[in-house]
């Protein structure tokens, strides 16, 4: 891994920082793509993410293989494609139904502020109201609850969320930064 700043950075314009992935000039994201392989960024950004979901309490990707052969085991999948496409969907729909949470700077817990530690769809003993109707915590038939060791849990099937943790898609970010950073220069005169 290169330690010194690339010889030749991506000059990426001023206006950059309001693009999105429609507007992003594929020309850019191509050059930013290959400095960032050529100077061994994508590895410290993968080395980073996995690290990351590893260590966090969760182990999101034993969550994730244990989800799988759950499914493969039962029947409900066959098929490799089938597999990929069910955990995805499986994930989505969890990250969905994922509670805002804020980190505890303290122990790097997330707690949410509309449910009881103990599991319950209500707070001070109300339930919550959404476009007028009376919300019983449930989604499709899923409930999420948080429970005291700081999992998230749906019912289908009392297994874990599989939605990737908050901390971690903070501290991927924070690394991706990081390595644009290096690689990339912002021209302040607007041109590319």
């Amino acid at each position: 891994m290169s330690s010194q700043p690339p010889s030749t950075p991506v000059k990426v314009p001023s206006s950059a920082a309001n693009y999105t992935a429609a507007t992003l000039d594929p020309d850019l994201r191509s050059q930013i793509n290959s400095i960032l392989i050529k100077e061994n960024q994508v590895t410290k950004i993968q080395d980073s993410l996995l690290h990351a979901l590893h260590s966090h309490q969760n182990n999101w990707p034993t969550l994730i293989q244990t989800h799988a052969l759950s499914l493969l085991r039962s029947g409900e999948v066959t098929s490799f494609p089938a597999l990929l496409r069910r955990v995805m969907e499986d994930v989505r729909q969890d990250t969905a139904l994922a509670p805002n949470s804020t980190s505890n700077s303290s122990n790097g817990t997330t707690t949410k502020s509309a449910a009881a530690v103990n599991g319950t769809s209500e707070e001070n003993g109300s339930s919550a109201t959404v476009n007028g109707k009376k919300s019983d915590g449930t989604t499709n038939g899923t409930t999420t609850n948080n429970n005291n060791n700081g999992t998230t849990t749906t019912s289908a099937g009392s297994r874990p969320s599989l939605a990737i943790p908050q901390t971690v898609v903070d501290e991927a970010l924070k690394v991706t930064r990081d390595c644009l950073d290096a690689v990339c220069e912002m021209d302040d005169s607007g041109a590319t």
